[in-house]
């Protein structure tokens, strides 16, 4: 007698979080266990397209911040991956869909939050950064929604440090590598979007084991002089970075933001423990192995 597939709703699936989620998924050796389900704003989109094309995996249109209209078109659902772009609207969006998830009978929910200062610090330190607030009020619901649920719905948190996808050509990523840079002998945790999409895989690969817990993540730790000597030896030239002017002025003018974030960063900072990390997930991406996998980008 076969097993039923169990329903995952992925939630940002053309991202870069979803998407990594979902390849963990079908490259798991038991992937015909789950049914995937890729909420996306436009199906027609190349990115949603290609996902339509993989086995196991279905594509619906969707907005987070409607998450009744998305279970109505999906059910039953029996896992959630739910992440937030940051923006006003990222707690408001955060709970709804925790709320869809347990009216819908959903059993594990897998949430992608952001380190607060380690496994210990974070539960219980919202920090003055509006987004890093923003979870820990989401991440508050959640665990107060399940325990309450009638399913008994459990969730695992990933608590990722900073991206190292935030590193691009572009006048963002530009101006975050001068913002690091001003940071001086202060050293930064990074982590791959690749790597959170796997841990979040095991979750629901192994819901037992990850369940009703927090996991920081992290894959390295280092100064912007340090990345800049790989980033060199690696590319060939150095990391471009916004004008230093440019980088005060935005962190001035965004100082409710971006600027009480690196601020953070300076006087308190993520705490996760980078060789424990690397020996639960063997594998875990270190800056050296990023940018050897991404420096055509910059070539």
């Amino acid at each position: 007698m076969s097993v039923p597939r169990k329903t995952v709703l992925v939630t940002g699936a053309t991202g870069k979080q979803g998407g990594a989620l979902i390849q963990s998924l079908l490259s798991a050796p038991d992937t015909a266990g789950f049914n995937i389900v890729a909420v996306t704003r436009d199906v027609t989109s190349p990115r949603a397209l290609k996902l339509g094309a993989n086995f196991n995996v279905s594509v619906v249109d969707g907005d987070i911040a409607q998450p009744e209209a998305i279970f109505q078109k999906v059910s039953p659902v029996w896992g959630v991956y739910s992440v937030q772009v940051n923006s006003d609207a990222e707690e408001q969006q955060g709970k709804a869909i925790v709320d869809a998830a347990v009216a819908h009978g959903v059993r594990h929910f897998v949430y992608s939050s952001g380190d607060r200062g380690g496994p210990e610090k974070s539960p219980v330190n919202p920090t003055k950064v509006k987004n890093f607030a923003a979870k820990h009020h989401i991440e508050k619901h959640l665990v107060e929604r399940a325990a309450a649920s009638p399913q008994q719905m459990t969730y695992t948190i990933l608590r990722p440090v900073t991206f190292f996808e935030n590193l691009t050509t572009d006048i963002h990523g530009k101006g975050f590598a001068r913002m690091w840079e001003q940071m001086g002998d202060k050293k930064l945790q990074f982590v791959s979007t690749q790597d959170i999409g796997r841990v979040a895989a095991y979750s629901f690969m192994n819901p037992d084991e990850y369940r009703n817990g927090g996991l920081t993540l992290v894959g390295d730790e280092l100064t912007q002089r340090e990345a800049e000597a790989m980033f060199k030896a690696i590319v060939g030239s150095s990391m471009p970075m916004a004008p230093c002017p440019v980088a005060s002025t935005v962190k001035f003018l965004l100082k409710g933001t971006v600027g009480d974030m690196f601020r953070w960063f300076e006087h308190e900072g993520y705490g996760g423990d980078v060789a424990a990390c690397r020996q639960l997930y063997p594998g875990m991406k270190d800056f050296k192995a990023w940018i050897e996998e991404n420096k055509e980008q910059w070539s």
